[in-house]
């Protein structure tokens, strides 16, 4: 399944509007709607699904059909600690741990991951919960991609994956701190083509999960933050970035390729927790080189004939000094003429210091990954 698929899903259920807030007239003050308690609990889930064909050339490892998986997770429900909470509802904060013995065990044997997430409150009431939740985080597939032992695995090229994890969940409360719950999700593990094959393995599932919540007797009281009170006009700003990774082409040489990036954005804020931007890249990626030599159909007199310049939007979501960064570009130009001309790409930035920004992201060309991008980039302001 198309990774621009999961990140439509993501920001299709976080973006909604509705504070957990009640305004106060009176006063000027507001008053939120959370238990004061904190509340820390432990869940398990038991969910079914399958592997994805998503490539006609992995149809012939899936063999086993539909499988179990299974989920041990630890959350804390926030209050307001930090100013981005009360933005979105208070969401649950956790980690967890899932596990599953893939279609095909003797092919694509089993997967272990384990991963931070946030689970957003679309509704609740007293008793009931309607959530989105979203982890990423790193996954490990005892079986991957082997010249000699495991040739036939061209959906994982090695061990260690990127993974990611989004589903929508019904929770109800059936005693005083036990609740059940149902969802569907979708989990997804690739390396972003650090090594081939890399067609990556989508699941998804539906699952049955309870849980147990934790009752710690400190109270904290939400914070009447100032970014409810703060008049002042949001401001516009220029972020300039430079990253680089590694990739090997999709017909494995045993050679790995380096990848540069140079991208600049103008970002301009709808409100304390979104901006769109516009911005410009400049890509460097020496395995075009190879590309075009296998084909036979260019020349690549020297090295820097295979930048390509592009253009890009982009919306951002802001979560303190975290942003979630999802963008779509047009290349300008490109000397490898199978490159196809769209690009997204995806990426977690960290603002450090104030203007120093770490920069995660994975570039993708319609369904297929392209290269992880690591960088820092310095915020204008």
């Amino acid at each position: 399944m198309r990774k621009s698929v999961l990140i439509l899903l993501l920001f299709s259920a976080i973006l909604n509007k509705n504070y957990a807030a009640n305004y106060n007239g009176k006063n000027d003050s507001l008053r939120f709607a959370v238990d004061d308690s904190i509340k820390f609990f432990i869940e398990t889930k038991f969910h079914y699904g399958f592997v994805i064909a998503h490539h006609q050339d992995m149809e012939g490892l899936i063999t086993t059909g539909h499988f179990p998986a299974f989920e041990l997770n630890v959350g804390m429900q926030t209050h307001g600690e930090q100013s981005w909470q009360p933005l979105y509802k208070y969401p649950v904060v956790g980690l967890t741990f899932w596990y599953a013995n893939l279609a095909n065990p003797d092919v694509l044997g089993s997967v272990y991951a384990i991963y931070p997430y946030l689970n957003f409150h679309l509704y609740q009431d007293n008793d009931f919960q309607f959530n989105f939740r979203f982890g990423a985080g790193l996954g490990y597939l005892t079986k991957s991609f082997d010249r000699l032992n495991d040739y036939r695995n061209i959906a994982i090229g090695s061990h260690l994956n990127a993974a990611i994890n989004l589903f929508y969940e019904f929770k109800w409360l059936v005693l005083k701190r036990v609740f059940l719950s149902g969802s569907i999700g979708l989990s997804h593990f690739s390396n972003g083509t650090v090594k081939t094959p890399d067609l990556g393995i989508n699941i998804p599932t539906l699952s049955l999960g309870c849980s147990y919540v934790l009752h710690d007797n400190t109270v904290i009281h939400p914070r009447f933050d100032t970014i409810f009170h703060n008049k002042k006009r949001l401001k516009s700003k220029i972020q300039l970035f430079a990253s680089g990774g590694i990739k090997q082409i999709s017909l494995p040489d045993g050679n790995y390729y380096g990848v540069y990036s140079l991208s600049g954005c103008f970002l301009k804020p709808l409100s304390k927790k979104r901006e769109i931007g516009i911005g410009f890249d400049l890509f460097w990626d020496l395995s075009n080189i190879k590309t075009i030599e296998n084909y036979g159909y260019n020349n690549v007199s020297y090295n820097y004939q295979v930048i390509k310049p592009g253009i890009h939007i982009g919306h951002q979501f802001d979560f303190s000094h975290l942003s979630v960064i999802t963008q779509i570009g047009y290349y300008l130009y490109v000397k490898d003429k199978y490159i196809e001309p769209i690009y997204t790409r995806f990426a977690l930035r960290y603002l450090f210091r104030n203007r120093v920004i770490l920069n995660l992201g994975l570039l993708t060309h319609y369904a297929t990954a392209d290269f992880i991008e690591w960088g820092v980039g310095y915020s204008l302001k």
